[in-house]
């Protein structure tokens, strides 16, 4: 991992926070990199496993975190990208679908 001069690692020190983010999405950003485990820019079926298990702590019934899950994957590619996850997680400012 990078060693940041300031101590040590900090995943959200990879790119510097944007001014223009708001906190929910810098959160986001942070918790992606987090489950992104082989960096590849989305999280694949393995890598959701952790958010799932978030999930399934937080949601009741159980078949609500599959239907969560595919609300998330816009595009149907069994991967979140950034974008997707914040759609779903983070920024409630985008008006909730009906």
């Amino acid at each position: 991992g990078l060693q940041h001069p300031d101590g040590p690692c900090v995943p959200s020190r990879l790119s510097e926070p944007d001014p223009s983010h708001t906190l929910e999405e810098r959160v986001v950003r942070w918790y992606f990199n987090l489950l992104d485990k082989n960096s590849s820019g989305d999280i694949g079926k393995k890598e959701m496993k952790p958010f799932k298990r978030f999930l399934r702590k937080k949601s009741k019934p159980k078949k609500c975190v599959k239907k969560f899950v595919e609300y998330c994957d816009v595009n149907n590619d069994k991967s979140l990208s950034v974008q997707e996850l914040m759609g779903c997680l983070g920024s409630r400012h985008q008006e909730a679908p009906q």
